[in-house]
């Protein structure tokens, strides 16, 4: 078992050299977000990313536990600096979406899809969730930590009863788990290269992310019980839902389940 500094070594050698920002990657976190948003109040600069072998307490969107058994999958936080206004954060997740999707195809060779707004799917079955959290001053954003979890050598024993079903791994697609630390550079050269486009490179990334949204013309069922079908996203990355009384509802965050998908 590698050492943090081993660790380190290993990933920094395969990163541009001189590359900017903090690089941390303990045994283990309660979890990275949290890790890397300390690391940001003190000082950390853009690019400055925390992973972990495990995490005690990952997070999904929603308030939802994100399963992060230790050596079982990559876990990783990456900070942004952008200056943006606060409503423009809803975009930034599927920014990471792209990346992590760049990132798994060059990698690992799967072309996966991805569930509005920011998990990314292989067979129907997540492979990877997102959470994306700002941290605003007096109305102004700050910071924000876009935070990155991918199942590699999971099997289904790893995950709980309830998502066996649903959750999937690079391990279970493929038969093979990829090197954890060729992922992770793969992961923040991507990361990188989205943040130095941002957000002049919009168009690019919103054209790449429409084409593989699985979401898009499926019916779905909204947060609030509401049914209709997801017609197409918007310029700002929300997704425009016609709803049986021929409205269109904008989302910009929240839930859209897919029918038929067994998602909890």
């Amino acid at each position: 078992m590698l050492t943090e500094k081993e660790r380190l070594a290993a990933l920094s050698s395969l990163l541009p050299e001189g590359r900017g920002g903090l690089l941390r990657w303990p045994e283990e976190a309660d979890s990275t977000n949290r890790a890397l948003r300390a690391l940001a109040e003190a000082g950390a600069a853009a690019g400055s990313a925390c992973l972990a072998e495990g995490q005690t307490a990952g997070r999904g969107r929603l308030g939802r536990r994100f399963v992060s058994p230790a050596g079982k999958g990559l876990y990783l936080s990456y900070l942004l600096r952008p200056r943006l206004e606060p409503e423009e954060l809803g975009e930034l997740p599927a920014w990471a979406a792209a990346a992590a999707r760049r990132a798994l195809l060059r990698c690992c060779g799967l072309d996966t899809e991805i569930k509005w707004v920011n998990d990314l799917l292989f067979g129907g079955r997540k492979l990877c969730g997102i959470l994306a959290e700002g941290v605003l001053r007096e109305g102004k954003v700050e910071s924000v930590i876009l935070g990155i979890g991918i199942n590699i050598a999971a099997g289904k024993e790893d995950f709980p009863p309830e998502l066996r079903d649903t959750a999937t791994s690079v391990f279970l697609e493929t038969g093979a788990a990829p090197d954890r630390i060729r992922l992770a550079a793969a992961l923040l050269r991507e990361l990188d290269d989205l943040a130095k486009s941002f957000p002049q490179g919009r168009r690019d990334v919103w054209e790449e992310y429409r084409t593989h949204c699985v979401t898009l013309g499926k019916a779905v069922t909204l947060s609030d019980g509401t049914e209709g079908v997801a017609e197409d996203l918007g310029e700002d990355f929300s997704l425009l839902v016609r709803l049986p009384d021929g409205t269109l509802r904008r989302l910009r965050s929240g839930e859209a389940t897919l029918h038929g998908s067994g998602e909890k």
